[in-house]
């Protein structure tokens, strides 16, 4: 297993500057030089600046509150020289916002020599969400500075703390900002920005929703009763006018009221804990707040590559399975765990929750960096501060499932492969190479299932005769091989003829014929829809399955070929199914959308190993009870089929009857983006025996193949559903009419799902949609004012129907009222008439 990258946050006082010139190391240097030689760990973290940068940002850039009062006590010349103090600073100030900069003692890394190692976090006290305009605008210049320096040392990373959640509103001018900052050195800037993102909001947990709104009191003290460190300010010394949001400040202190002369106000940014403005009230059981904070920056950043999470442990775990999952499919770069996170263990060593060494065991995927801090204060009893740093590498080193349930004995074949966008195989148009075949021929597991199946069917035939078996699509001959293991098992004869059109593989099954089979095989060069053989067969394998299923022409394929079995003939597979599910990932969004791609890369399935996913369908019917499983069947396809129409060479007339179509509906129990569609399949070889790449049957059906990885369907756009929302969604499987292709189109809308309650006359009126976009209290009628209900329309919506009308079959009844929904968003249609992608046949 690798080992994973754990970093010291070093603590505080940080070494001084340098004194001594180069080559002689600063003492900073010296200090991570020393730390990473005499310790396990492999980087150190610590603040860019300290904290003459931020007396100098406060000095310039906010002004404190002023006692009437004392102003009023003043001189003229005592109120002359105050005004010529700040009209000085004021000019300060301005030439800073014109020039920018740091000064050198206001940073804690100077030297390239000093940045290799170095996770670097941006200053905590700026806030780019502040209500204020002035000081939102100048955190934007200090942060633009912080950045420049970081570009300039070419340190790996800078980490910027987390939005506000009570500052909700404001978040898009953050996301806003963190965009600029991501075009600042160009396309070849090497510093990656991650944004430090709470794993929960504690209220949220004890709530299961947001905090009220409440009026801003005095500011919160420390221990010692002194202001908080956080940001202390009343209004900013920008030049610009005052700002609507420094109004409503004013409002907020004068109603606060008691404020001693000089005082500023500190920032709702201060506490996790701060009561949250803003915020629509969330489904109960998912709490959301902080990933939609980071779902809302990187859309608007539009997934950029050089953007990522650094995830804080510092606060609770969700409960919630379904909530902790999303994460998995994020771009989690660094984990944040502080000696806060450990629990003392029955002698008082730190050790994790174990639903935190879970989390932790799952997110190891994404090879994420952990950051420990605060480990030399003593938190713990026993095992100093080298103990956390242990335990982490003991649970991080700990064997966990691979990506998609890939078993850990395949890590060497699917190494590389996660998720890697790959064509799916055009297996009648192009031949395919030699390696190939190896890759599929590793897998021990598929053709142990295909042995188990042939020796059964063989066992069902009567023994006293001598029967016939053709494997078409033979390939290199591991089915051939397979067939003859099972004539021995079963003690059987038969014939057995191989049928393969690569001219190529042909030459392989010629030399294994020459060198193992000799006489016991009879080998055909040709293509199964048309080539000739001997005698029809009692059995007939095949081997043409995609991750879909279908979707490398085994329908197609077999149907030509139904002409070798003999009216009782058995096909091995008997049938397969196709299953979808909606998953979420940024990085397969992000690389189907590469601007190197070509037209339509985003209306194109892929082949691709999941491991950055997660699936976001629930089990259950959610609230309406109309939802499915948590993974759908979408169709099936059975062979040999007896009810088609022929032409004079025993094939299909045409190909319509292999078209389908499938709508499914899923149940989305938690706030998600949806990225795409995965599909699988399931095949019944014969009797008991079966292959599978169903995420929940597969380890029961044909457990540890890896032979065959899902299908990605994806979006040409991220689309937001929140908790408690339906999916639905559309899959059709066509054809041309001249049989020459066959192509996949998809598209996928969303619903809230709403109460409609009763009323008298027998009819109904919208209620309050379950999902976690809660509408008014007023929403069956006026409000304040009169305003009428956003959702007054509900019933004219899509998908909302009178329960009379719908014949009882749309919902169920929730406190009193029937459940109908409000259409919220959807897709256009991908890939209309095969323009971007199909199969030929």
């Amino acid at each position: 297993m690798p080992r994973h990258t754990i970093a010291f946050s070093l603590p505080t006082p940080l070494p001084p500057l340098p004194t001594e010139p180069r080559p002689s190391p600063s003492p900073l240097q010296s200090t991570i030089t020393s730390t990473l030689s005499s310790t396990d760990y492999d980087l150190v973290s610590l603040p860019l600046t300290n904290h003459l940068w931020q007396e100098r940002w406060e000095r310039l850039c906010l002004r404190p509150m002023e006692d009437e009062e004392e102003v009023a006590r003043l001189t003229a010349q005592q109120a002359e020289a105050r005004e010529r103090e700040r009209e000085a600073v004021d000019r300060e100030a301005d030439l800073w916002r014109r020039d920018g900069g740091l000064r050198r003692e206001e940073v804690n890394v100077t030297r390239l020599e000093e940045s290799q190692a170095v996770v670097a976090t941006a200053s905590e006290w700026l806030e780019l969400d502040s209500p204020d305009e002035g000081i939102r605008f100048d955190s934007e210049l200090a942060l633009r500075a912080e950045l420049a320096q970081a570009l300039h040392l070419s340190l790996p990373v800078l980490i910027i703390p987390a939005p506000s959640l009570a500052n909700r509103a404001h978040l898009p001018s953050y996301a806003r900002t963190i965009s600029n900052l991501l075009q600042m050195g160009g396309p070849s800037a090497f510093t990656q920005i991650s944004i430090k993102i709470p794993v929960s909001d504690p209220v949220e947990l004890i709530t299961q929703g947001p905090a009220p709104s409440v009026t801003p009191g005095p500011p919160p003290t420390s221990a010692s009763g002194s202001l908080s460190n956080k940001h202390k300010r009343i209004s900013s010394l920008s030049t610009r006018p005052t700002s609507m949001h420094q109004a409503q400040l004013g409002a907020m202190m004068a109603q606060a009221g008691g404020q001693n002369p000089g005082l500023r106000v500190v920032s709702g940014a201060s506490s996790t804990l701060s009561a949250r403005s803003g915020m629509a009230p969330l489904t109960a059981g998912d709490p959301s707040s902080t990933w939609e904070m980071w779902d809302c920056i990187r859309t608007l950043c539009g997934y950029h590559p050089r953007l990522s999470v650094t995830l804080d442990l510092t606060n609770p775990l969700p409960p919630s399975v379904g909530a902790l999952a999303r994460w998995t499919a994020e771009p989690v770069k660094y984990i944040w765990l502080p000696a806060e996170s450990y629990i003392p263990n029955a002698k008082g060593y730190p050790v994790l929750s174990k639903a935190c060494q879970a989390f932790l065991r799952g997110m190891a995927k994404q090879n994420p960096t952990y950051i420990l801090s605060h480990t030399t204060l003593s938190r713990h009893p026993n095992g100093g501060a080298n103990a956390y740093l242990q335990y982490v590498r003991h649970v991080t080193n700990t064997s966990a499932p691979g990506p998609n349930g890939i078993p850990a004995a395949a890590d060497e074949f699917a190494s590389g492969y996660a998720d890697y966008l790959q064509a799916p195989l055009q297996p009648l148009m192009d031949d395919l190479g030699s390696a190939t075949y190896d890759v599929f021929e590793r897998d021990p597991v598929k053709y142990r299932q295909y042995e188990e199946a042939i020796t059964l069917a063989l066992g069902d035939l009567p023994a006293t005769r001598r029967n016939v078996v053709t494997v078409v699509g033979a390939g290199r001959g591991p089915l051939v091989a397979c067939t003859l293991r099972a004539l021995q098992r079963s003690g059987r004869q038969a014939n057995v003829y191989a049928v393969e059109k690569n001219a190529n593989a042909y030459i392989t099954l010629q030399e294994r014929k020459a060198i193992e089979w000799q006489d016991d095989v009879q080998i055909l060069f040709g293509d199964m829809r048309n080539v000739e053989v001997p005698e029809q067969c009692d059995i007939m394998v095949s081997e043409l399955l995609g991750s879909f299923g279908d979707n490398e022409l085994s329908p197609e394929c077999l149907d030509g070929a139904m002409r070798f079995l003999k009216p009782s003939g058995i096909s091995i597979p008997i049938s397969y199914t196709a299953h979808v599910a909606p998953i979420s990932s940024s990085k397969l969004f992000h690389d189907v959308h590469q601007p190197t791609r070509p037209a339509g890369a985003a209306e194109t399935p892929y082949v691709v190993m999941m491991s950055q996913v997660n699936m976001i369908s629930g089990d259950g019917g959610g609230v309406s009870g109309r939802c499915g499983e948590r993974v759908q069947q979408c169709w099936q396809f059975e062979h040999p089929r007896r009810d088609l129409i022929l032409d004079a060479s025993g094939t299909p007339l045409t190909n319509t009857h292999n078209t389908r179509s499938s709508t499914h509906t899923f149940h989305i129990p938690h706030a998600a983006t949806l990225h795409g569609l995965a599909g699988y399949f399931e095949a019944h070889l014969y009797s008991n025996v079966g292959l599978s790449i169903h995420p929940e049957n597969a380890h029961r059906v044909s457990p540890d193949m890896f032979s065959w990885f899902p299908l990605f369907f994806p979006l040409k756009e991220a689309l937001y559903l929140p908790s408690g929302s339906e999916l639905e969604v559309n899959l059709w499987r066509l054809c041309d009419s001249k049989g020459r292709k066959i192509w996949y189109e998809w598209a996928v809308e969303s619903y809230l799902p709403i109460t409609l309650p009763s009323v008298p006359g027998g009819g109904l009126v919208p209620g309050t949609p379950v999902g976690s976009r809660n509408v008014s209290s007023a929403s069956t009628g006026g409000g304040p004012g009169g305003q009428p209900s956003p959702v007054m329309d509900a019933p004219f919506s899509p998908g909302v129907m009178n329960m009379n009308q719908a014949g009882g079959i749309l919902g169920t009844n929730v406190g009193g009222g029937e459940v109908g929904r409000i259409k919220i968003g959807q897709t256009s249609l991908h890939n209309p008439g095969g323009v971007h992608s199909w199969v030929g046949l």
